[in-house]
């Protein structure tokens, strides 16, 4: 349950939410919300047009997506956000680990995802006709 409460405290902290609303200059957190889906949304779609043709089987795609969650956490969570609020960046923290977890777990979706779609529409599987 430990690892849980982890992963899950982001997303239920309106503090950081209200920091990510705090991006463009805000202090609303419904404002929050909207920006941070709107970053998953383009590192969803990131993650399906630039490894997407090597995320089509299972296990790359797992691999490329805990990467690419890895590496939006760094961007994020460790550099821009820090930058933004004046406080030190790529610092470890209870909220930087937290926030690990958080971003893992969207890459982990977004290869599964990926590679569930590419498997029913036929292109992650051996000899299947390319269209």
């Amino acid at each position: 349950m430990d690892i849980w409460m982890s992963v899950s405290r982001p997303m239920t902290d309106n503090v950081m939410i209200t920091m990510v609303a705090g991006l463009p200059g805000s202090t609303n957190a419904f404002a929050g919300w909207l920006i941070h889906l709107g970053i998953a949304l383009f590192a969803g779609i990131g993650f399906g047009v630039l490894p997407g043709q090597y995320a089509q089987k299972t296990a790359p795609a797992v691999v490329l997506g805990l990467a690419c969650g890895a590496g939006w956490w760094v961007l994020g969570a460790l550099w821009i956000m820090p930058a933004n609020m004046g406080m030190p960046v790529f610092e470890w923290n209870d909220v930087t680990a937290s926030s690990l977890g958080a971003h893992l777990v969207f890459g982990l979706l977004a290869g599964l995802t990926y590679s569930s779609i590419a498997r029913m529409t036929g292109k992650g599987t051996e000899g299947a006709p390319r269209r």
